[in-house]
């Protein structure tokens, strides 16, 4: 129990400096992320929240009369909120979560891969959803035309892998316990590890967002409806079979499969519509997403499992844009 003590004094002093910082920026740089914290009542929330944790972790660290196993759900909520304050803290507050949680827990299933169809069906898929998106879509201006398009792809991606997607679910349902931790885990690694890749690039470009990501804010606000059903429905679902799904199919060596679909998924989220050449750079902030997507696909053989991740990986994006863009 002492290095969990430890982790939430770690987690502690990263939300207080966490806290200084932001005060730092919010009076002397307000522009520096692009949004001014305009609305007082909101930031006075945020700050008090962002105290109430630091004590919280603090106490849990500190004082040799708290049982961490007791405090488990308190830490888990916490951490929750954490994330969007400081996402170090945050993933702090999940491990030490992790490890005194003391249920045994089952092993994941072992599952073969299904291969229901020849490799040409998976590349075939794979190409005519690549020219739906990047071709068609933009020839169709309207946004109802745009959105049949997209339940074209849903179609004829859940038509190919129907069968995957009923056996996976059916293992998913029984052993959503053990999927998730799995899953929560390479999640928070990954959030990490782009934490680290976006911060690196704003710092040696000057670039604030990827137009990939500044269409989406816009998208946001003017089709609200539209964002949230392309990327918590769509994007998950078929982005992961069309990348994950199909590429596994046809690579069977690990790496490669890995490598080479996140690669794609990366640049297929910036190629579209840069605008810089630094803006490249966000290739490997999006592969490094589209490599743990497909490091969870390999080890399970279930695609729900990067459904899954996907759909927290968008979810947590959505409601971090709406906060910033309520900040505004």
């Amino acid at each position: 129990m002492k290095n969990e003590k430890v982790l939430m004094i770690l987690s502690a002093s990263m939300m207080c400096l966490s806290i200084i910082v932001s005060a730092i920026i919010d009076i002397y740089y307000p522009d520096l992320f692009g949004f001014n914290i305009g609305n007082i009542a909101i930031s006075v929330i945020i700050y008090i929240v962002s105290v109430l944790i630091t004590i919280f972790f603090f106490y849990c660290g500190i004082s040799k009369n708290v049982d961490l196993k007791k405090k488990r759900t308190w830490i888990i909520c916490s951490s929750i909120l954490a994330l969007f304050l400081n996402i170090i803290s945050g993933v702090l507050g999940f491990v030490v979560a992790h490890q005194v949680n003391d249920k045994k827990k089952r092993e994941l299933p072992k599952l073969e891969l299904l291969n229901n169809h020849k490799k040409i069906v998976y590349i075939i898929l794979f190409a005519i959803c690549m020219v739906i998106l990047f071709y068609f879509r933009d020839l169709v201006k309207n946004t109802y035309l745009q959105l049949l398009l997209y339940i074209v792809i849903i179609i004829l991606t859940c038509s190919v892998f129907f069968k995957d997607l009923k056996r996976d679910f059916k293992y998913f349902k029984d052993y959503f316990k053990e999927y998730s931790s799995f899953v929560f885990k390479y999640y928070l690694i990954g959030m990490g590890t782009l934490f680290i890749l976006n911060l690196s690039i704003r710092l040696t470009t000057g670039l604030t967002n990827s137009t990939n990501q500044i269409d989406l804010n816009n998208t946001l606000i003017t089709e609200p409806f539209k964002m949230i059903f392309l990327a918590c429905i769509y994007a998950p679902l078929c982005e992961e079979i069309m990348f994950r799904g199909c590429f596994r199919k046809v690579f069977n060596n690990k790496w490669l499969f890995i490598i080479l679909s996140g690669l794609l998924f990366g640049a297929a989220h910036v190629l579209d519509d840069f605008q810089s050449l630094s803006e490249l750079l966000y290739i490997l902030s999006y592969s490094s997403i589209g490599f743990f997507l497909c490091y969870v696909y390999y080890k399970t053989n279930n695609i729900w499992c990067s459904i899954y991740y996907h759909f927290i990986q968008n979810a947590m994006s959505v409601i971090m844009m709406i906060i910033v863009s309520i900040l505004k």
